[in-house]
């Protein structure tokens, strides 16, 4: 008996997503006056710049109120892109920094339902306000680093972890007397960075507090742009320099000083953890020193090593994310046991460790990561307290932070 249809085929069922995406999925927030379409404290996600000035945040927007709202998001969409999702709130020009990791934040977080994996806070002071300084910076802003630490540290244990930049503006004072971010007493925030870098010729066309800004939307853009194991700063990719339309040909700390008249100091603000845009002699163009974070390097007798980077942080939080969407749906799933003892078979545990090392083989391919293993401990007491017990190591993919070498001139080989 034949088929008079010849030949069938039919379409397979697709499994799991093992294509994770969303990592470009941003959130900024800036303290400003409400916009014609857009109130106070309510989150919006837009997705270009006409979605944006449709909520009445327009270049008009910002001159009329010597603010850097249309600014920030202007610049974040140039370097990520038309399309990419952004989280968007604005909030009282009287909330402050701290306030604002402690409060707002969150609400846009939840707001979002955790797909957010980068957020950068921004404010425009009110012209009545007064800026106080500890360690060269503003104290609000010194104030904030924890505050955004522990920000993470809730939003993680909800299962929605995300890098954190700040707005550290009207940086002031000299190399030497700021703040040391990698050395901080007593705080490790390895999930924020402080941004105190500004493009000086946009910023010299604004006014008083306006003026000494820095650019976190340029940096959020880049962070989104980035794969997950980039440094933010990779001179072969990032050149944040728009020649045409004028933007960071000269860049600048939040000091409003241009870089060019602190040039000694610059190393200095690198050593100490800060990111700002710089200039190569020999290369066109602007990049961001570094994907620095308020932490120190750690490494330990065991050479497991702290997120000390932008990349090693969102790399990580990339891998739980992922382990947890693929380990989830076999909670409370049933598996095989060696009879005589009760513990898992060894054909559970191979099963088992091969879920998680299918992610770590999608990050190897996806260029994430160097290597990655998953080990399922066979002691796991599934009968009594259905805990399985799994550890998980990472190999980083490296970075090259400088090159050293040695050149001389030979008569002959």
């Amino acid at each position: 008996m034949s088929n008079l249809s010849g030949v069938t085929i039919n379409k397979g069922r697709v499994g799991a997503n093992r294509r994770f995406i969303g990592d470009a999925i941003s959130g900024l927030i800036i303290s400003g006056v409400a916009a014609t379409a857009l109130e106070l404290d309510i989150p919006k996600v837009v997705y270009n710049m006409k979605d944006v000035e449709t909520l009445g945040i327009t270049k008009l927007y910002d001159t009329t109120h010597n603010m850097n709202v249309y600014r920030h998001i202007s610049e974040f969409y140039r370097i990520a892109g038309e399309g990419t999702e952004l989280h968007l709130m604005l909030v009282a020009q009287s909330v402050t920094l701290p306030t604002i990791c402690e409060v707002n934040a969150k609400k846009l977080l939840s707001n979002a339902k955790g797909e957010i994996r980068q957020l950068a806070i921004a404010v425009n002071l009110e012209d009545t306000a007064t800026v106080t300084l500890l360690n060269g910076i503003p104290t609000e802003v010194y104030n904030a680093i924890a505050k955004a630490q522990v920000l993470y540290q809730w939003a993680d244990s909800l299962f929605m972890p995300c890098q954190i930049l700040l707005e550290c503006y009207h940086h002031t004072g000299s190399a030497a007397s700021s703040a040391n971010l990698r050395n901080l007493e007593n705080l490790e925030a390895s999930k924020v960075t402080l941004v105190n870098g500004q493009d000086y010729q946009y910023a010299s066309t604004k006014t008083g507090f306006s003026q000494k800004y820095a650019d976190v939307g340029t940096v959020l853009g880049l962070t989104s742009v980035a794969r997950v194991n980039q440094n933010i700063g990779n001179n072969e990719l990032f050149d944040i320099t728009d020649g045409a339309k004028g933007i960071w040909i000269e860049p600048g700390l939040s000091s409003h000083t241009s870089n060019k008249e602190i040039l000694e100091d610059l190393q200095t603000l690198e050593d100490k953890g800060y990111v700002f845009g710089i200039t190569y002699t020999g290369m066109a163009g602007v990049r961001i020193n570094n994907d620095h974070v308020c932490a120190p390097v750690i490494i330990d007798s065991d050479n497991k090593i702290n997120e000390h980077t932008i990349a090693l942080g969102r790399t990580e939080d990339k891998a739980r994310r992922n382990l947890r969407s693929v380990y989830l749906p076999k909670v409370k799933t049933d598996w095989y046991l060696n009879e005589e003892t009760g513990k898992l078979s060894p054909g559970t545990v191979v099963a088992l460790e091969d879920i998680g090392d299918k992610v770590f083989a999608d990050m190897v391919r996806n260029g994430e990561i160097t290597y990655g293993k998953t080990t399922v401990d066979p002691e796991s007491d599934l009968i009594i307290e259905k805990d399985l017990k799994v550890s998980y190591v990472i190999v980083p993919r490296g970075n090259i932070g400088q090159i050293t070498g040695t050149i001389n001139l030979k008569t002959q080989i």
